[in-house]
């Protein structure tokens, strides 16, 4: 991204000023900051930080953003190189090569890598109907040919379909079975999120873990997409299976912490199931830039780890 263009985004400079500034104001000072590729306390806890796209939803839907300059503003912007991906805002360019070449000698300049993309479709892997579980597969399929060029290891697919608490297990079952089929051979894996439907229930998707029973498909527990669901419970269920963690984060207090859920609870049971990789930081919040948001999360997680 051409620095001299107002994208409407601040730069981690700006962002280093502004949030030392407010920082200090309501009393976090220098160590609330963390401003560090990857911390010391991370890295001992065996855990990497890796900014999901989505963090720029109303940027990259504004035009505001372009998706080939997204590598270049988390990276310039926070100082962190790990990425992942959203096709939502990249629907119709499945199957355009340059566009994934594009940002895979971006990030190869930056020094930076890709992990894994969150994936939409328009057939669900879960239907009740077997046609559409199979149409499903195929229309992911350019996706996992993307994410390959990317160089990441993983993408995250829904099974969130309405419908009977066992029924809905055995057609989960058979679409991801189908789809890790696929994936096996790429060399990619799949993970599910729990993100409605059934998927919000971490005994139901701990349950569809163990009827799949591979090693190429796992969870990515989101701390926040629990809705009715006990948020804490469910991350603990799904951790066993978890290739990739998403710290979501909305809304922050005075004292840095997110208001929906307990950091540091969840990062306890992080811990408590040995988990290693990649935590994945998903900003939400409308009223807070995106970059600065990103390293105010950043520098809760720091704090979250350490108190483990």
């Amino acid at each position: 991204m051409n620095p001299s263009v107002d994208t409407g985004i601040v730069t981690r400079r700006d962002c280093l000023k502004s949030l030392f500034v407010s920082a200090s104001a309501i009393g976090f000072g220098a160590p609330f900051l963390g401003f560090s590729d990857e911390s010391d306390v991370l890295t001992r806890a065996g855990l990497k930080l890796a900014v999901q796209q989505y963090t720029f939803n109303r940027q990259l839907r504004s035009g505001e953003l372009k998706i080939e300059d997204y590598p270049r503003t988390v990276v310039e912007g926070t100082g962190m190189k790990a990425l992942e991906y959203y096709n939502g805002h990249m629907m119709d360019r499945a199957k355009d090569r340059k566009l994934f070449r594009g940002l895979k000698k971006t990030c190869d300049d930056l020094g930076a890598v890709n992990t894994m993309m969150l994936l939409k479709s328009n057939n669900a892997l879960d239907s009740k109907k077997a046609e559409i579980r199979k149409a499903a597969v195929e229309e992911y399929k350019p996706w996992l040919e993307a994410m390959k060029v990317l160089g990441g290891f993983c993408v995250r697919v829904d099974v969130r379909s309405s419908g009977d608490y066992e029924e809905q297990l055995k057609h989960a079952a058979d679409g991801l079975n189908q789809l890790c089929d696929v994936a096996e051979k790429m060399g990619l894996q799949i993970v599910v999120e729990n993100h409605g439907g059934w998927s919000s229930n971490g005994e139901w998707v701990a349950k569809l873990m163990k009827k799949v029973g591979r090693d190429s498909c796992g969870t990515l527990p989101d701390f926040q997409n629990f809705k009715d669901y006990d948020p804490y419970k469910g991350v603990e269920e799904m951790m066993p299976w978890a290739k990739i963690v998403c710290a979501k984060a909305i809304e922050f207090n005075e004292a840095g912490n997110e208001v929906r859920v307990d950091y540091g609870r969840m990062f306890r049971i992080v811990k408590k199931a040995g988990f290693k990789g990649y935590v994945g930081i998903e900003f939400e919040g409308h009223d807070v830039d995106p970059v600065k948001g990103i390293l105010i999360t950043k520098a809760l997680i720091e704090r979250s780890v350490a108190a483990a």
